[in-house]
């Protein structure tokens, strides 16, 4: 066990390595922040403010959870994409730029829309079935199927690029793939997660730092606050870049054989269950 979670652990700091070393796909995962933060403004707040004042309808309510979903699916998803085309690109030489890199993505506009009206209506549809539960068990029950759809599309974005399936041929696919082939990368997978948090858990403790000066100077406390605000998002962002750019290198090599830069075929083979050999 901690033999796999170490040449997992390898993977991830590989991972690091390369995607560092091209600073522009750090741009994604900015875009991707504040588009969802603009997309909570625009959506959650004025539609909060009418349900408040103006209406009290359960559909209503259920429409615009929906519609905040599907807007913010679409938007990681075009964005992720977009990011996978950016690191391909840097892994062949190429330089593409994000703006290149979201033209190429353009074409899978509907695909991306259909995926993201599917998944919104599959998690909307989750919540309700959870507080229908109640206690422990409804706890339980959204934590479980959450849990699930997190695994079984874990390869949905690079099986959509490569692949341009519809939603459910695209969570099969993803989901046979990881049944077929995904094994030791978990232990990359927890680095990864394991190295943002480490960057978050400092800026946790910068933002109760700040808070707690604030009674002793409002103007440092509150610089201070931002500023653990500020590596808290950092943390996010890295997080979310090297999980999505090392499933796609798993992916990759499983697929078409690639190895990139600072991997060896047997660090990647490694992270992939290998198929016994039937005795004849």
């Amino acid at each position: 066990m901690f033999s796999n979670i170490k040449k997992g652990w390898a993977l991830g700091k590989a991972t690091r390595r390369l995607v560092f070393k091209d600073k522009k796909l750090m741009i994604f995962p900015l875009i991707s922040a504040l588009a969802v933060i603009a997309e909570i403004i625009a959506i959650l707040v004025p539609s909060t403010l009418f349900l408040m004042v103006y209406s009290n309808s359960f559909y209503y309510y259920l429409l615009i959870l929906i519609l905040f979903y599907f807007v913010v699916t679409f938007t990681s998803t075009y964005v992720i994409m977009a990011m996978f085309i950016g690191f391909r690109g840097f892994s062949k030489g190429q330089n593409i730029g994000f703006k290149d890199a979201f033209k190429q993505v353009r074409p899978y506009g509907k695909l991306i829309a259909e995926w993201s009206l599917f998944y919104a209506v599959i998690i909307v549809g989750i919540r309700l079935l959870e507080s229908r539960m109640r206690g422990i068990a409804g706890m339980i029950f959204g934590a479980a199927i959450a849990f699930a759809i997190g695994i079984a599309t874990l390869f949905v974005v690079p099986v959509i690029l490569d692949k341009k399936l519809s939603p459910i041929k695209a969570i099969k696919e993803s989901s046979s793939f990881i049944i077929k082939n995904f094994g030791k990368a978990f232990g990359g997978l927890a680095y990864v997660d394991l190295y943002g948090l480490a960057i978050i858990f400092l800026g946790i403790l910068a933002a109760i730092a700040g808070f707690s000066l604030v009674s002793l100077n409002l103007f440092a406390g509150a610089a201070v606050m931002l500023m653990g605000i500020g590596i808290i998002a950092i943390g996010a962002m890295i997080t979310s870049m090297l999980s999505n750019i090392f499933r796609l290198i798993i992916y990759d090599f499983v697929s078409y054989g690639k190895v990139p830069e600072g991997f060896t075929a047997d660090m990647l083979k490694n992270a992939v269950k290998q198929k016994r050999k039937m005795s004849v």
